[in-house]
């Protein structure tokens, strides 16, 4: 059976999506459990209940930045009480501290595909119990990304996860925010369906805008064409998509001094090639 959300088991030190598990009794209970962890949460079957339980428990902040899903902690938590016969919360930390063997360093996953990864979770996690969770404004940016790559609703075309894992390693190491934009060719023609967007980063984005606005008003709008040798380089252009076609003028932010400039002779004569979204 083809997983629904294949990305779950960069969390998963012993499942890996096979039909069986391992011919070892300690690594077969551990597949076991986490292949039940990815089913309930691919089939949006986790209920609040558990995570209340675990938290009752004092278990709320235990080991949390091993990388292991709380969600899957429980599972893992559940199963110790099921089977120790009067197990405590101190005896599951030493049984899971000796016992699950963390593997997840060995993945070698990207930063950016970590954060994504860690949006996706939650978002996943938040649409078990949607009906009876309050979503806050930082949930929200998390499943918009997550969304704009996964496409569960509201998007005709995803972005690429590559696209978006580079944007988001870069955001977070240089303290930006992502923004989702149409690309500026379905902005231009009006396109009703098929639309397809790509990440910015907000914060230049905004500054590029109020420099079109300012500098360049027979323009109400920029294109992201991507960053060059430093420098973010956005391409001006009206409501009609018309550009400058004899001098090519591109606003450039250099991300070390943050000045932002019109080069018209950035890539000599000709169009430069678009990256590829």
């Amino acid at each position: 059976m083809e997983l629904k959300y294949k990305w779950l088991l960069d969390f998963c030190s012993y499942y890996n999506g096979e039909e069986n598990a391992e011919p070892n009794q300690t690594s077969s209970m551990l597949w076991e459990y986490e292949r039940v962890w990815v089913m309930k949460l691919s089939n949006w079957n986790f209920s609040l209940g558990e995570l209340n339980e675990y938290i009752h428990y004092g278990l709320g902040d235990f080991n949390a930045d091993d990388g292991v899903p709380t969600t899957l902690k429980i599972i893992l938590f559940n199963r110790y009480m099921h089977w120790s016969y009067g197990g405590t919360a101190e005896g599951f930390k030493e049984w899971y501290l000796a016992t699950y063997k963390n593997r997840l360093a060995e993945k070698n996953l990207s930063k950016g595909k970590k954060i994504l990864n860690k949006y996706r979770l939650a978002f996943l996690e938040y649409r078990c119990n949607w009906n009876i969770t309050e979503k806050t404004p930082e949930m929200d940016y998390m499943f918009e990304i997550a969304n704009a790559v996964d496409v569960e609703h509201g998007y005709d075309k995803p972005i690429a996860e590559g696209v978006m894992c580079r944007a988001l390693a870069h955001a977070d190491t240089h303290g930006y925010t992502i923004e989702i934009v149409p690309d500026a060719e379905y902005l231009i023609y009006k396109q009703c369906d098929g639309w397809k967007y790509h990440p910015e980063y907000k914060e230049i984005r905004e500054r590029a805008l109020a420099f079109v606005k300012r500098e360049m008003p027979e323009y109400n709008n920029a294109e992201y064409l991507g960053r060059w040798k430093g420098k973010y380089v956005y391409e001006p252009f009206d409501e009609e998509g018309e550009r400058l076609a004899e001098c090519f003028p591109y606003i450039l932010l250099d991300k070390e001094t943050e000045e932002l400039f019109i080069d018209r002779s950035l890539f000599g004569e000709n169009e430069p090639v678009r990256p590829k979204r």
